[in-house]
């Protein structure tokens, strides 16, 4: 009956609770035609922030619904003084054999989920150690960098050369930056569309997106039961190329359709290499990718898209975006609850 309570009392709401808010969330932003990336983003990441008010929150769920009929929907706020209150903690826990046995699978999950945070920053600082580079090996590049960084006040990053089989672009770091490329690929690409490639992992640098991928990556591996936790984060993995892509539009020197043109030519050039390769290898999360996020009806629609932005209404205006961030906060808080009993067991999601 212990792991009953927690399956009725933590995982079920938490995994009802992302997919009412990510319902929601899908809702509000077709309804407003909110096409912003960052403030999609935002919104994205509401699944994976909620369900640990979920967990946190302490529910006396016999004193609320001894006298209620078998379901009941409503609304309701998180009371603060609830907070971190665990129901399914005893008093003698020394003694109390299921509670141990949680602490170690949650303390056997944790660790293992820590190993893999790790893995995957030793992986990819490797690569970015391999072969570190001046302006005088790869003079091009550099002026591809200073150009971009200048016009848009990024933080200029290293260059290295990966020479392995790993050929899709990626920057490494969250304070100092490393671009990591493969000369290979390099070598394939016409000058514009090696420029389109650099500053697309430019705007990477500008916006942050590493702080933001670790972070949506480390709140979906920590909702690892969690379905709707998945779809948020690739949805906003997905929104951060968007952004990029209208970043590079907003300061490229030519015409949305050229550029999206390069950058087509680019993925389908990454493509055949990664093709070409007798043994399959990890990738990236990178708009050039052609595995991960990308499929080929996402890629024709990610052109098309492209090639008709308006670069000059690429931004939301302040006022919308205050609304925004209100409706955030609304969502943050409000819970659509729903109860039901199976015999003496409640079920309160919520």
């Amino acid at each position: 009956m212990y792991f009953l309570d927690i399956l009725a009392r933590y995982v079920l709401p938490v995994i009802y609770d992302s997919l009412v808010v990510l319902v929601l969330v899908l809702f509000f932003l077709f309804m407003f035609r909110i096409k912003d990336s960052g403030i999609r983003i935002l919104f994205f990441f509401l699944p994976l922030i909620k369900p640990f008010i979920v967990i946190l929150e302490h529910i006396d769920m016999g004193r609320l619904f001894d006298n209620s009929p078998q379901g009941v929907a409503g609304m309701r706020m998180p009371d603060p003084t609830n907070l971190i209150e665990f129901d399914l903690i005893t008093e003698n826990l020394v003694s109390n054999m299921n509670f141990q046995i949680l602490v170690i699978i949650l303390s056997g999950v944790l660790l293992l989920l820590v190993l893999r945070w790790i893995m995957i920053a030793i992986f990819y600082r490797r690569l970015a150690c391999e072969d570190r580079v001046t302006r005088e090996d790869v003079p091009e590049v550099f002026r591809t960098i200073d150009r971009f960084c200048q016009i848009t006040g990024t933080a200029r990053p290293e260059v290295s050369l990966t020479h392995r089989d790993y050929i899709s672009p990626f920057v490494v770091g969250i304070r100092r930056f490393i671009l990591v490329l493969s000369p290979r690929l390099l070598d394939e690409l016409s000058q514009p569309e090696k420029e389109i490639l650099i500053k697309h992992e430019l705007s990477h640098i500008k916006r942050r997106d590493g702080l933001i991928g670790w972070t949506a990556l480390i709140l979906r591996d920590l909702n690892f039961f969690n379905p709707f936790a998945y779809v948020a984060y690739y949805l906003i993995r997905s929104e951060q190329e968007k952004a990029c892509d209208k970043l590079v539009l907003k300061y490229s020197e030519t015409t949305p359709l050229d550029t999206a043109k390069n950058i087509l030519n680019s993925i389908l050039k990454l493509k055949k290499m990664i093709n070409s390769r007798k043994r399959p290898l990890p990738m990236a999360g990178s708009p050039f990718s052609p595995v991960g996020f990308i499929s080929y009806k996402r890629l024709d629609h990610r052109i098309k898209v492209m090639a008709s932005t308006d670069t000059s209404r690429i931004h939301m205006r302040t006022f919308p975006r205050i609304l925004m961030y209100i409706l955030f906060i609304i969502l943050l808080f409000i819970q659509i609850v729903y109860t039901l009993k199976i015999g003496d067991l409640v079920i309160f999601l919520r």
